[in-house]
């Protein structure tokens, strides 16, 4: 029984590091998030899997990208997301059936109003994605839109939303100060069971007197 309570201890001295360095973690990650900074701001470089002139129609599976949740680009930067129209169709079904949908383009969140290329100068805007629709369904991807000179499409996957960053700092900001009370707490109970221990006139190890 000994031996389980002094375990039992030791684990809750372990919880006075946890919990001071889990709350710097989260709240430092909290911050940051709420701020969009870091590695959490909007994205602003892309790595292009295609790029096609307005009114062509590209087969998406050709690109090497995954139809489904791809990013739409237009260059020059200038160009406004909502102008432009695009227009992707599906794969043709086994009962011959192809379904076609129009977009309408709207800045997606998570994206930078202005976004490079990686090795090319040019700067592009994003436009649209494709985001819950099924990736069966943008099998082929045409767009136009006022004053754009070419289309660039990229996948849309690890782009983090406005509505993730918010949801997820929230979450971290609440969850140090419970972190931080965690600690406090294993810190008491080994502070209190450190003075018993001196009381008896036994021996202890807990470098919290």
């Amino acid at each position: 029984m000994s031996s389980l309570v002094q375990r039992f201890r030791a684990v809750v001295a372990m919880w006075i590091f946890v919990g001071g360095g889990g709350f710097l973690l989260a709240g430092f990650l909290g911050l940051a998030l709420l701020t969009q900074t870091g590695p959490f701001a909007a994205a602003s470089t892309f790595s292009a899997a295609a790029e096609f002139a307005p009114g062509t129609e590209i087969k998406v599976r050709d690109t090497g990208a995954r139809p489904g949740n791809i990013l739409i680009l237009a260059t020059p930067a200038t160009v406004d997301p909502a102008t432009v129209r695009c227009t992707t169709k599906s794969r043709v079904y086994s009962t011959g059936e192809q379904r076609t949908r129009e977009l309408t383009g709207a800045r997606p969140e998570g994206t930078a109003a202005v976004m490079r290329d990686r090795g090319d100068p040019r700067q592009f805007t994003p436009v649209l994605a494709t985001e819950g629709i099924g990736w069966m369904e943008t099998d082929f991807v045409s767009c136009t839109g006022a004053g754009a000179e070419a289309f660039a499409l990229t996948t849309a996957k690890g782009i983090q939303s406005d509505r993730f960053r918010l949801g997820a700092g929230l979450l971290l900001m609440l969850l140090a100060p419970v972190l931080a009370g965690l600690g406090c707490l294993a810190l008491y109970f080994t502070r209190k069971w450190n003075r018993e221990a001196a009381r008896r006139g036994g021996s202890t190890s807990w470098p919290y007197r």
